[in-house]
């Protein structure tokens, strides 16, 4: 299983790697929405998914592995016991199932090396050290408050301030603003009157987003990568800024002339070509050489820890890309 902020996916495989049943529910970190949601997204996901399968799955398992955000929260006894209710319940073999972090699984998504440094950029931001497959270290994922430099919401909240300051000046917004302002207040325009129209409108747009969850301004980084596109300045520099704040956490966990393989994943990194290429420069010049990969289906990478748990051999590649490599349809918590 690989149960992040926004979706939870379960993927029952044979030892070989064949798919055999999959299913999907909703976010599953019990930081981000408590351990009663938690168990209950969890238990749906697992137990559909062992459903589909048929009626001896249950009876069948041999292993299980679950990546799942927010797994310090299961140090709390009481956490632990509400999920482990809520997975007996559909009757799955809890015994046999073992909790592990979500960037664990992802960094095993991407290769089947057991030591390296894993990136995620979703809507948070985290860089972890992979040592014997768990993290060892990490950097960042302090949370969008005061952390998740180059994260989506750090991205959006960026773009929001870029924003509001052009609305405020009252000249022609730029290709970023324009797609920006067009999305959070659409169709509004300056209001007529002796006030001061551009201020106002710039606080109109900023009463619309303090009106919504913080966490919602993460939703505006597409555009920024967008406007890079069109050669926007503004939307060039979030972009390289946010690049060094991802680069700089990648540096924090690893030694110098390190070459052990970096793999990225979430959706700032597998949906942006310009995130990508703007991490990729950032890298080199602060002499990272190693290989850069990108994350796989991370529930069949949790599939895969799972199948080495029950004597798999590890350092079978073709194995591990039956696991990981994407179908036509996948569906992926990578942000």
């Amino acid at each position: 299983m690989d149960a992040g902020g926004t979706v939870t996916r379960a993927l029952v495989t044979t030892l070989t790697g064949t798919r055999l049943g999959q299913a999907w529910a909703g976010g599953a970190n019990p930081n981000a929405h408590g351990p009663d949601q938690a168990a209950e997204e969890l238990a749906r996901a697992v137990g559909a998914a062992l459903d589909r399968v048929g009626p001896r799955a249950r009876e069948d398992v041999v292993a299980g592995v679950i990546g799942l955000a927010g797994v310090s929260a299961l140090r709390d006894e009481t956490v632990r016991a509400r999920v482990s209710e809520g997975l007996a319940a559909v009757d799955a073999p809890v015994d046999l199932l073992e909790f592990v972090g979500d960037d664990e699984v992802a960094f095993a998504s991407g290769t089947p090396e057991p030591d390296g440094t894993i990136l995620i950029a979703g809507t948070g931001a985290i860089a972890g050290r992979i040592e014997d497959r768990r993290r060892s270290r990490s950097a960042d994922g302090m949370g969008w408050l005061i952390g998740d430099e180059g994260s989506a919401f750090w991205i959006g909240h960026q773009a929001a301030r870029e924003t509001a300051r052009q609305l405020s000046r009252g000249t022609e917004l730029s290709p970023l603003a324009r797609s920006v302002a067009k999305q959070v207040i659409p169709g509004r325009r300056p209001v007529e009157g002796r006030e001061h129209q551009p201020e106002e409108h710039a606080r109109d747009f900023a009463r619309t987003l303090t009106g919504g969850p913080p966490i919602a301004l993460a939703a505006l980084a597409p555009l920024v990568s967008e406007a890079y596109g069109l050669g926007d300045p503004a939307a060039q520099v979030i972009v390289d800024a946010a690049a060094g704040h991802l680069a700089h956490s990648v540096h924090q966990v690893r030694s110098p002339g390190e070459r052990r393989p970096v793999v990225l994943s979430g959706g700032v990194l597998l949906g942006s070509v310009p995130m990508r290429e703007a991490l990729t420069r950032r890298l080199a010049l602060g002499a990272v050489g190693a290989p850069l990969s990108m994350a796989g289906c991370t529930a069949g990478a949790a599939a895969w820890l799972a199948a080495l748990r029950a004597g798999a051999p590890a350092d079978d590649v073709d194995l591990h890309a039956a696991f990981t490599l994407p179908e036509r349809g996948d569906r992926s918590d990578a942000a």
